[in-house]
């Protein structure tokens, strides 16, 4: 027998389904309510256990679930299809969600705050305007290469090659100047408000506390620290640091059986792939500059970390003690210190 109810929602825009089971295991409902009537629903029922998948608005309604005292649990979809029996419906979809949401040793998350969200939408927000940059810079260098107009690597050779079309006009056709023109010009307005969104980012950043602490850790920056707080919050919903870095992704997968334990390389499509590749990055900045006579523990630790498994394997493991150190500073609210090596 259960402590509390249950109570599993499959999320949509307007039409929800709610699914509800007694602390006892007898299913009560099943059935379809409007926006307006889940909040009622949520205010008005005892504290349950509610179980949201994973998605669009999950939190956002879970932060309102959890300030009617209930305990949220948001799953990813993957772990909740183990648990859908028969067609897939919204009442099954939510059946299996509660079916879920009770069971024991299941990972969930829980809520983010509404200061973690934002820190996390502002970053998907950079990246989504990276990405346009980059697509439509690559869709000018193919449409001058179809005219024989070749570009150098990187922004400057695309600026160049643009520019020289502009003022000698030889190769490529005229009526395509105009065009070349308006493609050029947004490129520009991309850049632009990129350049915009991510100093606003990186100022709301350095504001927030967790994140300014986070910012003395090494290989972490403006955007390490923003990802590590959205992902990790205060750090409660982690037993150790070791889940922490489980959740990112920066632990060795592991195959075992009868008693054998075989580690084999990281999970590369688990994780937060975003944080994990960023992370790497920041890793990557500190062990290839590393001093000859190391003033740290962790210098020390790295440089002979680099001898023995090379520096691709060492900039994983300094990632992996990046959240582990992370997960501590935000749970316990404390700073980060170096520890010098002492004569």
């Amino acid at each position: 027998m259960l402590k509390f109810n249950v109570i599993g929602i499959d999320l949509a825009k307007n039409v929800l389904q709610i699914c509800v089971i007694s602390k006892h295991g007898e299913l009560v409902s099943n059935k379809i309510v409007g926006r307006q009537r889940l909040k009622e629903m949520l205010a008005k029922s005892s504290p349950s256990i509610v179980g949201i998948e994973g998605c669009g608005s999950s939190h956002y309604w879970g932060r309102m679930a959890e300030s009617f005292g209930h305990d949220v649990r948001i799953i990813t979809p993957k772990k909740v299809k183990a648990f859908l029996s028969g067609h897939k419906t919204d009442a099954n979809d939510a059946l299996a969600i509660a079916n879920a949401a009770m069971q024991i040793g299941l990972k969930y998350s829980k809520p983010k705050n509404e200061e973690q969200q934002t820190l996390q939408s502002l970053e998907a927000s950079r990246v989504f305007l990276s990405r346009n940059i980059t697509s439509l810079g690559n869709h000018i260098r193919a449409m001058l290469y179809e005219y024989g107009i070749v570009s150098a690597k990187g922004a400057a050779g695309l600026r160049k090659v643009v520019q020289d079309t502009f003022e000698e006009n030889n190769e490529l056709p005229t009526c395509l100047i105009s065009t070349l023109h308006q493609l050029w010009a947004q490129y520009l307005n991309l850049k632009e408000e990129f350049t915009k969104l991510e100093k606003a980012k990186n100022s709301i950043v350095r504001q927030v506390k967790p994140c300014k602490q986070l910012m003395a850790l090494e290989g972490v920056a403006e955007v390490c620290a923003g990802m590590l707080y959205s992902s990790i919050g205060n750090g409660k919903q982690f037993k150790n640091g070791r889940e922490a870095a489980a959740f990112v992704g920066l632990t060795p997968k592991q195959h075992s059986s009868g008693g054998k334990v075989f580690m084999v390389g990281i999970d590369k499509k688990g994780g937060v792939k975003e944080l994990r590749a960023a992370l790497y990055q920041g890793a990557m900045s500190i062990v290839t500059h590393l001093p000859d006579k190391p003033k740290t523990i962790k210098q020390a630790w790295l440089i002979q970390l680099v001898k023995r498994v090379g520096i691709k394997r060492t900039c994983i493991a300094l990632a992996n003690k990046t959240v582990r150190t992370a997960w501590a500073m935000l749970k316990h609210e404390s700073k980060y210190e170096q520890q010098l090596i002492t004569a």
